[in-house]
């Protein structure tokens, strides 16, 4: 690849024309210049012709080699904006949804201050961090089977300077919680059948972590049962779950944290009209 000159509207048309067959293109090039540049949309209008380092066309040139291997954009850069924060991401965690950042709305509009929060299958930190961002004399805490999620994870908390204790739980094999009873317990735990795979595209599936996608055909609701057994044992009366939810059991779920005690059971959509996140009281 070979470019005439560094200025930043040259780069700009050099990555559009090497990107040409993903329509996403012009979306790429604005996330990595906001990572590897700190410029925004107006920025790019504003400086055009800013000239850009040996180091900086470096990463443009490495970044469209990745990208035309269908590697995420978010793991070209290493990160992704959740909720205001500037999550760090490595191949092998999950990147945040915006449905995900609806969900932490749903809480920080629903609880008070001053609780105890865990997060189940944190990933990246994204779901605590934002929540102890915006409930700030909260106690929150987050785990994960991924010993990679779990060092990324407190990594953004250092980077971040937000104060969440992150460490590793298999859930499924969880016999003895050694913590406080809690007043919120938060998932997005696997939700996606392994039929399913059919249908996704080669940058989820090869560069995603499969641990924290997909579920059997034959036992969808592997995770929610489970997690939703931890909570009756471990929530404080009228404590809170949350779900963010495959669209397609929606209903299931609703009748498996009935049939569990949950009561006052509620199920959003997002903004795209699918059904996606659940909360349940424990009485």
């Amino acid at each position: 690849m070979k470019i005439f000159n560094n200025k930043l509207s040259t780069v700009k048309s050099f990555f559009l024309k090497e990107l040409i067959a993903f329509e996403e293109a012009r979306i790429f090039f604005e996330i990595c210049c906001d990572a590897w540049l700190g410029m925004n949309k107006t920025d790019l209008l504003i400086d055009k012709d800013r000239e850009l380092s040996e180091s900086e066309m470096l990463k443009f040139f490495y970044g469209i080699k990745s990208l035309k291997k269908n590697t995420p954009v978010q793991y070209v850069v290493g990160e992704v904006w959740f909720f205001d924060l500037k999550i760090s991401l490595e191949a092998g965690v999950l990147i945040p949804r915006p449905e995900t950042e609806e969900l932490v709305d749903w809480i920080i509009d629903s609880e008070k201050n001053e609780i105890s929060i865990l997060d189940i299958g944190t990933g990246s930190g994204c779901i605590p961090l934002a929540l102890k961002n915006n409930l700030r004399q909260s106690q929150v805490s987050g785990c994960d089977i991924s010993e990679k999620a779990i060092e990324i994870a407190m990594k953004n908390a250092k980077d971040l300077n937000i104060d969440v204790d992150f460490f590793s739980l298999d859930i499924l094999n969880e016999t003895k919680w050694a913590g406080r009873k809690l007043d919120v317990i938060v998932s997005n735990p696997p939700y996606i059948p392994i039929k399913e795979k059919l249908k996704m595209s080669s940058n989820v599936l090869d560069y995603e972590p499969s641990l924290a996608l997909f579920v059997p055909n034959n036992n969808p609701l592997l995770f929610y049962i489970k997690i939703a057994e931890f909570s009756v044992l471990y929530l404080k009366s009228k404590g809170s779950l949350y779900f963010e939810i495959h669209e397609e059991f929606g209903y299931e779920t609703l009748n498996m944290l009935e049939n569990k005690g949950f009561s006052n059971l509620e199920m959003r959509q997002d903004l795209q009209g699918k059904n996606r996140m659940i909360r349940a009281i424990l009485p």
